[in-house]
Parts: C-alpha cells; structure tokens; sequence
C-alpha cells in the first residue's frame, strides 16, 4: 500500500465515561485517523460521544461479559465495520481507557516506517509460568454462569478447572484448534490485510469460532493462535507500544494515577499509549498526559 494512501483504524471498546472518550478521540484525531467504537450494550452513553464523520459505531451491541466469548465478538464487528469504510493501513485496538503517551505525528511516522509488521505481544502455549499452562482457558467448558469475577464464583471456578483438568476424560476435545496456540495481550496493532485475514479465517473456520463461545478469557487466544499460525507470524513483533501497571495494584491492571507519573515517565519511554486511565479516580493524570501530547 503505498504510503500517500496511509489510513489507521482505532478500535475502541467502552462503557463508561463519556467524557473521556471524547478526550481520547481528541487527542487521537488526524487526517490518517478513524474510529470504529464498540458500546457495551449495557451502556446508555452512546448519545454522550462525540458523532462526526470519523467516527463510527457497531450497530448491533453486544452485551459484553468479563472472560466471555462477547468480548472476541464485539472486536470482529469492529473489524467487520472497518471493512465497510475502505481500506485502513493500520488497526490499533485500545480500550476507552486508553489515553496516547506521544503525539499522534510520532505514532504515524513510526508505523509508517515499520509498515507490514504486527505487534501482538504473545506466548506460546503451554507456559510454564501460569497455572495448567493456561490450556485451561480453552481445554475446560464454561458455563457462562460461572464466568465471573465475584469471589464466591472465582473459588467455584478454580475448583471446577481443578476437577476438570486432573481428569483427561473430562477435558474438552481441542481438534478445532490449531496444533500451535498462542495467547497475549488483546490490545494489538495489526495491518489492515492481517485483519481481513482474520475475518476471512472465521468465516472460513465457523467450528473454530463456535468453540470460544465457552472458553474462559478467550480473547487473549483467539487472535493470537490465527495470526501466529499463518504466514503474517513471519511479520509479528513481540511488543504493543502499550503501558500497563499490572504489578503494582490494588486492581489488575492498575488505574492510573498523579502517583504513577513518574513511573510512566520511565517505565514506557517507547510505548505510545497507555491504560487504564478513570477520570472518576483521577483527572488531574489525564489532563496533565494530554497536555504533554
């Protein structure tokens, strides 16, 4: 694609506070630049965000649930609604809690320079580091009564994983997956022929996509496992250009504060957006970030 013709996409997903939406997309706005927003069903702020002629909805909301399968669905109809609008060199998913560290001039020259590359920031799985390697996110069928971050369901839920993944028999048949699976951060930035790969992929492969509607998280796997088993893992970068704080708490990931300044500062010198900012929690961080940018 020739660089004269260089357009980016923003998937952004959200379900509260309008404002800073409005703040983000501001920030966000270029000649290059187009947004593609998803709405929680379960959100009446539709009407509160910013409607000109870059900015586009999903119609048909989903009702979007923490670890279920309607979080991968309300992403491929962004990327559906993408397709309708031509043909974009770049597609960056970012949450409406998303604010940009640098300017959008250092965020267009940089993939401008790096054009046809995909960073999505992955493992391969089994991984060690994580409990049952993390097949349990797609070898034990879910319930969705059971996905939930509630305690007394989180308990419930780790003991029926443990049940599940001690007995073989009992483990879901996984021969709708790719031999290979990857899993990593959802937040990506993917070129436009990688995200019509992706929809070409679950159009193609319908038992794949009907599999993760009972997986756990499944988000964090489905992408991944396409893209690093086709020919675009060739071109895969392992980073996101993201900041995200999912060390220090008290929540996972961290919300963002005046405290953290000093430590985005330092800690994402070379990444170009940064998550989760709450203007509820704390606006003087957002003000003082897009001031910078």
């Amino acid at each position: 694609m020739l660089l004269r013709n260089f357009k980016m996409a923003y998937v952004i997903l959200c379900h509260k506070n309008p404002e800073q939406i409005n703040m983000l997309i501001h920030s966000l706005t270029d000649e290059n630049v187009e947004f593609f927003l998803h709405v929680d069903k379960k959100s009446n702020i539709q009407h509160e965000i910013l409607h000109q002629n870059n900015i586009h909805f999903v119609e048909q909301r989903i009702n979007v649930h923490w670890g279920h399968y309607s979080q991968i669905e309300c992403i491929l109809k962004c990327f559906a609604l993408i397709q309708e609008h031509g043909v974009f060199s770049y597609i960056h998913v970012i949450s409406g809690q998303d604010l940009p560290l640098v300017s959008n001039g250092i965020i267009v020259d940089f993939f401008k320079e790096n054009q046809g590359k995909q960073y999505v920031k992955h493992v391969e799985l089994p991984n060690a580091a994580e409990m049952w390697g993390c097949l349990y996110r797609v070898s034990v069928y879910y319930p969705k009564f059971i996905l939930s971050r509630h305690k007394r369901v989180t308990a419930l839920r780790n003991r029926y994983i443990n049940l599940i993944m001690s007995v073989p028999k009992l483990k879901r048949n996984l021969s709708s997956l790719p031999n290979k699976l990857y899993k990593g951060s959802n937040w990506m930035s993917i070129t436009g022929e990688c995200m019509d790969y992706i929809l070409e992929f679950t159009k193609n492969n319908p038992g794949y996509v009907d599999f993760y509607r009972h997986s756990f998280c499944g988000d964090e796997i489905f992408f991944h496992s396409i893209i690093l088993n086709s020919h675009f893992k060739e071109q895969v970068v392992n980073e996101v250009k993201r900041y995200t704080d999912w060390t220090s708490g008290p929540e996972f990931p961290r919300t963002l504060t005046v405290e953290d300044n000093e430590r985005i500062q330092s800690k994402g010198t070379e990444c170009f957006w940064g998550r989760k900012f709450d203007i509820e929690v704390d606006r003087t961080i957002i003000r003082e970030i897009l001031q910078k940018v």
